[in-house]
Protein backbone atom coordinates (compact mmCIF):
# COMPACT_ATOMS: atom_id res chain seq x y z
CA UNK A 1 0.00 0.00 0.00
CA UNK A 2 1.18 3.13 -0.73
CA UNK A 3 1.35 6.27 1.49
CA UNK A 4 -0.77 9.18 0.73
CA UNK A 5 0.76 12.16 -1.49
CA UNK A 6 2.12 14.73 1.24
CA UNK A 7 2.45 17.33 -1.45
CA UNK A 8 0.27 19.93 0.38
CA UNK A 9 0.43 22.10 -3.29
CA UNK A 10 -1.27 18.99 -4.75
CA UNK A 11 -4.19 18.56 -2.43
CA UNK A 12 -4.77 22.67 -2.28
CA UNK A 13 -4.58 22.92 -6.27
CA UNK A 14 -7.24 19.80 -6.67
CA UNK A 15 -9.30 20.74 -3.78
CA UNK A 16 -9.88 24.23 -5.97
CA UNK A 17 -10.79 22.19 -9.19
CA UNK A 18 -13.72 20.27 -7.55
CA UNK A 19 -12.44 18.82 -3.95
CA UNK A 20 -14.21 22.05 -2.05
CA UNK A 21 -17.54 19.65 -3.18
CA UNK A 22 -17.09 18.25 0.05
CA UNK A 23 -17.38 20.71 2.33
CA UNK A 24 -21.13 21.25 0.33
CA UNK A 25 -21.31 17.49 1.53
CA UNK A 26 -20.03 17.88 5.23
CA UNK A 27 -22.76 20.42 5.45
CA UNK A 28 -25.40 18.01 4.08
CA UNK A 29 -24.52 15.48 6.34
CA UNK A 30 -25.12 18.30 9.01
CA UNK A 31 -28.63 19.66 7.37
CA UNK A 32 -29.81 15.89 7.55
CA UNK A 33 -29.32 14.84 10.83
CA UNK A 34 -30.67 18.60 11.74
CA UNK A 35 -34.22 18.08 10.05
CA UNK A 36 -34.46 14.74 10.97
CA UNK A 37 -34.15 15.82 14.68
CA UNK A 38 -37.02 16.79 17.10
CA UNK A 39 -35.18 19.56 18.52
CA UNK A 40 -36.19 23.11 17.86
CA UNK A 41 -32.80 25.41 17.54
CA UNK A 42 -32.63 29.31 16.61
CA UNK A 43 -31.43 30.07 13.23
CA UNK A 44 -27.84 31.00 14.62
CA UNK A 45 -27.27 27.31 15.73
CA UNK A 46 -28.43 25.88 12.73
CA UNK A 47 -25.96 28.06 10.75
CA UNK A 48 -22.72 27.24 13.37
CA UNK A 49 -23.20 23.45 12.81
CA UNK A 50 -23.60 23.71 8.82
CA UNK A 51 -20.23 25.66 9.22
CA UNK A 52 -18.92 23.31 11.39
CA UNK A 53 -20.25 20.62 9.03
CA UNK A 54 -18.67 22.18 6.12
CA UNK A 55 -15.45 22.28 7.75
CA UNK A 56 -15.25 19.08 9.21
CA UNK A 57 -15.96 17.35 5.73
CA UNK A 58 -12.94 20.06 3.94
CA UNK A 59 -10.64 18.46 6.69
CA UNK A 60 -11.44 14.64 6.03
CA UNK A 61 -10.91 15.36 2.75
CA UNK A 62 -6.94 16.76 3.23
CA UNK A 63 -7.06 13.34 5.64
CA UNK A 64 -7.72 10.91 2.77
CA UNK A 65 -6.67 13.00 -0.16
CA UNK A 66 -4.16 10.56 -2.14
CA UNK A 67 -5.41 7.20 -0.58
CA UNK A 68 -7.03 4.93 -2.76
CA UNK A 69 -10.81 4.88 -1.81
CA UNK A 70 -13.44 4.00 -3.92
CA UNK A 71 -15.01 7.88 -4.20
CA UNK A 72 -18.63 6.47 -3.01
CA UNK A 73 -16.58 5.56 0.19
CA UNK A 74 -14.76 9.00 0.28
CA UNK A 75 -18.25 10.79 -0.49
CA UNK A 76 -20.27 8.97 2.30
CA UNK A 77 -17.31 9.64 5.06
CA UNK A 78 -17.77 13.30 4.22
CA UNK A 79 -21.02 13.78 4.43
CA UNK A 80 -20.44 11.34 7.67
CA UNK A 81 -18.28 13.60 9.35
CA UNK A 82 -20.57 16.83 8.84
CA UNK A 83 -23.24 15.24 10.21
CA UNK A 84 -20.98 14.29 13.51
CA UNK A 85 -18.80 17.51 13.64
CA UNK A 86 -20.35 18.72 16.85
CA UNK A 87 -19.65 15.88 18.76
CA UNK A 88 -16.21 15.86 17.19
CA UNK A 89 -15.85 19.33 17.89
CA UNK A 90 -17.35 19.74 21.65
CA UNK A 91 -16.09 16.58 22.77
CA UNK A 92 -12.52 17.12 22.06
CA UNK A 93 -12.46 20.70 23.52
CA UNK A 94 -14.87 19.48 26.56
CA UNK A 95 -12.05 16.40 27.42
CA UNK A 96 -9.12 19.15 27.20
CA UNK A 97 -10.59 21.49 29.21
CA UNK A 98 -11.29 18.99 32.17
CA UNK A 99 -7.78 17.85 31.39
CA UNK A 100 -6.77 21.89 32.27
CA UNK A 101 -8.79 21.54 35.61
CA UNK A 102 -7.78 18.09 36.86
CA UNK A 103 -3.79 19.43 36.59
Amino acid sequence: MNPPDPDLGNAVRDFQKGGWIVAILGALGMIARMIFDDEKRPLVVWIKKIFAGAICGVLMYFALHGTSIDPLYKSILYSTCGALAPELFEKQVYQRIKNIWKK
